[in-house]
């Protein structure tokens, strides 16, 4: 992903330079119109090296010098250098390559660092070379030694990290036109032209408002027959045709007419059919379909793929020379391959919880993918490892739905949901936006986010940084009168769940006048757009790092999407859910097994035409959901993530003592579980107090099984049969005791 987004940025410069030495020929034909003098002075002044245009140091005149090992640390741990506009020159010796030679150099390497060391030690004194000192980073501004006029920035520290600092500062200070946008575009015609292709109108009538509208209080039959099973099958292929945005795109994956057959060839094998079995079947048919927002009965059409990463060895490898290296057992290994082929594809950018750059062994799987085989070498020794890789199965900090933390003094803000009728909170939230305004340094805790309305991100990202994110996308939506239909069900349902949601009824109103218009004639179905605004880069000088895992989806997705138009904004974690594309939901009901069908109705085309359901957005730093909030800290107060702002003084004295999920809600389902068994268990022994000991030892094996077979089928109550198979243990030793102290009496 990385090197095909760095081709991209690479034949975009490339572009660039075309475009200027087109413009200059351009100048050059109108010359030569107006006088034959003229022609012989500009290319006399072209000619000279100290021209004004000539010397101003602009990226189409600059590239940047270093060796492998910085240049694949900056772009893999910097978000700002893995989107420079020179191009990268990668040295293998200790001298600047002739073809840099005449152009403004920008150097990064420290003073220890293979051929570009050498370099840097040319061009600086003594005084500058002793100024490098432990902790500290330095951009040293030179006069180039080989052309006049020409411009030579020397980006040192004493080590990697602070090295890329001093790179950042430079390109930072140079301003936002050395950088491409944090987002890339297809051109227009392209990508109108993509969407047309994928935009399906059935030719035929709708169906009637009656059949359409939907019972919210239908409850699904143990079974149904055959032939309800096959009205049902009907009425999905009529919604799927009539009422859902995939199904032109979906058809250039897979065959909904063969799929419809198969479903039905089958239904004739069976006389009744419960809806589960119905569901199964249907879903087993339309396994083309890839949509996080798609659900039919109790399946759901998308598969996340999770992050599995290695927490069997918990190696913490690092880069050199193209290299990767891990230390085990005290020696240091260079890997040479893992299942066979190159490392690259499975090391992701992360952090250790001292906050170290480091990279993480892992894969993106919708499943447990099996141990990855680690070949590796240390001089003549090989050896080969089988390293396990498991995903967290953390979701969120707490069950709030906003909540605010202090985290070694960064502030924390989390917000789980973006639905409506949590109001209350999400206006709280949307007041932190002015709040931490123009704050050095922000985590938004996004984990848990399932989503919801949309205008609340937005909201939050307007009051933040003054003006308001563009869509970044391409929006079209279906309307039909079954699709207005859906909405207004959907609304209803909600409405039914969550009364006193004013805007619930408002929607439910509005979408049942608009499905009516259809019912009258006053609209045929149609593809609104596609829309898409225009997308700049949003400046902002707060350093803003937003926590995501794979729950977050939808609207918090749309937050990311509103984000990643703004500057210095870091995204670490694991990647988001993937349900991007699809969207606005609507809700029918199957006539006879009532199964739920939820149907998405509207497009969200990125702009660079990339469909990421199922991925979700990637982070910049790939860190497990549990510990991306310490790790993170850690690194903003180490300076592994450079801030916009220096942190003030005060905050780096502030004590780091890393969160925790809170007590209670780390203590809450074992206590109560401890609480209640202790309770029954005391009552037990009390209802049984004049039994004999033995009684109370088999009791206690029983509860003791009985816990272990709970535990087995991963139960919290497997604690509170322990607990009460250990109280009736002890009774039963004392009474055991207290029979053999006592002495039988004689008759």
């Amino acid at each position: 992903m990385r090197k095909k987004k760095a081709e991209n940025l690479k034949n975009e410069s490339e572009k660039e330079k075309d475009t200027t030495k087109e413009k200059n020929k351009m100048k050059l034909v109108r010359m030569r119109q107006i006088s034959p003098i003229l022609i012989i002075l500009a290319f006399s002044l072209s000619c000279v090296p100290g021209s004004a245009e000539d010397s101003e140091v602009v990226p189409g005149n600059t590239v940047i010098i270093s060796n492998e090992t910085d240049e694949s640390f900056c772009t893999d741990f910097s978000v700002l250098l893995r989107r420079v506009k020179p191009e990268w020159i990668i040295v293998n010796a200790g001298e600047v390559p002739e073809c840099a030679q005449d152009k403004n150099l920008i150097i990064i390497g420290g003073l220890d660092a293979e051929y570009t060391g050498e370099i840097i030690a040319e061009m600086i004194t003594r005084e500058e070379r002793d100024h490098i000192q432990d902790g500290t980073s330095v951009v040293f501004k030179k006069e180039s030694p080989w052309v006049e006029g020409r411009t030579v920035y020397i980006c040192t520290g004493s080590d990697n990290v602070l090295t890329k600092k001093a790179a950042e500062e430079l390109i930072a200070s140079l301003g936002k036109t050395w950088v491409f946008p944090p987002f890339l575009s297809a051109p227009p015609e392209e990508a109108r032209e993509y969407i047309a292709g994928i935009q399906y109108l059935p030719e035929d009538d709708e169906l009637p408002m009656t059949t359409l509208d939907m019972d919210v209080d239908a409850k699904p039959p143990s079974h149904i027959s055959q032939e309800e099973a096959v009205e049902d099958v009907e009425y999905l292929f009529y919604l799927m045709s009539h009422g859902y945005c995939g199904y032109g795109y979906f058809k250039t994956e897979g065959d909904f007419d063969e799929a419809k057959t198969s479903i039905l060839t089958e239904i004739e094998k069976t006389l009744m059919w419960s809806p589960d079995d119905l569901s199964r079947l249907i879903h087993d048919n339309l396994a083309f379909i890839h949509d996080c927002h798609l659900s039919i009965g109790e399946y759901r059409y998308g598969n996340h793929k999770h992050f599995w990463y290695d927490t069997d060895l918990e190696l913490e490898l690092w880069k050199a020379q193209g290299e990767y290296f891990f230390i085990l057992n005290g020696v240091t290994y260079k890997v040479a391959s893992i299942n066979g082929g190159r490392p690259d594809e499975y090391m992701f950018p992360s952090l250790n919880a001292k906050g170290d750059p480091i990279y993480r062994m892992g894969t993106l799987s919708e499943s447990s993918p099996h141990p990855v085989v680690v070949v590796a070498q240390h001089g003549q020794e090989q050896i080969q490892v089988q390293v396990a890789l498991s995903r967290s199965d953390f979701d969120s900090f707490s069950s709030d739905i906003f909540r605010e933390d202090t985290v070694g003094g960064i502030p924390v803000v989390r917000i789980r949901s973006f639905s409506d009728h949590h109001s209350d909170y999400l206006t709280t939230f949307i007041s932190t936006a002015q709040k931490y305004d123009g704050t050095p340094c922000l985590i938004i805790d996004l984990r848990g986010n399932g989503g919801g309305n949309e205008e609340w991100p937005r909201k939050w990202v307007t009051r933040f940084t003054g003006q308001k994110p563009s869509s970044n996308r391409y929006f079209t939506e279906f309307i039909s009168k079954t699709t207005m239909m859906g909405r207004r069900n959907y609304f209803e349902y909600l409405l039914d769940i969550y009364p006193d949601t004013y805007t619930y009824q408002t929607d439910s109103e509005h979408y049942g006048a608009q499905a009516e218009a259809f019912e009258n004639m006053y609209m045929r179905p149609h593809w609104t757009g596609p829309f898409s605004e225009d997308s700049r880069a949003i400046l902002s000088d707060t350093t803003l790092i937003v926590v995501i895992n794979g729950s977050v989806a939808s609207a918090a997705e749309g937050f990311v999407n509103y984000l990643q138009q703004v500057e210095n904004v870091v995204l670490v974690g694991e990647n988001t859910m993937g349900a991007l594309v699809f969207g606005q939901m609507t809700l029918h009901r199957l006539p006879h097994s009532a199964l739920s069908v939820y149907l998405p109705i509207s497009l969200n085309i990125p702009l660079d035409l990339e469909l990421r359901e199922e991925r979700g957005f990637f982070p910049d730093l790939w860190i497990p959901a549990g510990d991306a909030v310490n790790y993170v800290v850690a690194a903003v107060r180490k300076g592994t993530i450079t801030t916009a702002q220096q942190l003030p003084a005060h905050v780096l004295q502030e004590e780091f003592i890393p969160e925790k999920t809170s007590l209670w809600e780390e203590i809450d389902i074992p206590f109560i579980v401890a609480l209640l068994s202790s309770s029954f268990g005391i009552v037990f022994v009390g209802l049984n107090r004049k039994r004999r000991g033995l009684f109370f030892l088999v009791a206690g094996v029983v509860w003791a099984a009985g816990g272990v077979i709970i535990f087995w089928i991963v139960s919290p109550l497997g604690y509170g049969y322990v607990i009460i198979a250990a109280l009736c243990i002890f009774v039963g030793i004392y009474k055991r005791k207290k029979e053999k102290a006592t002495p039988v009496p004689k008759e």
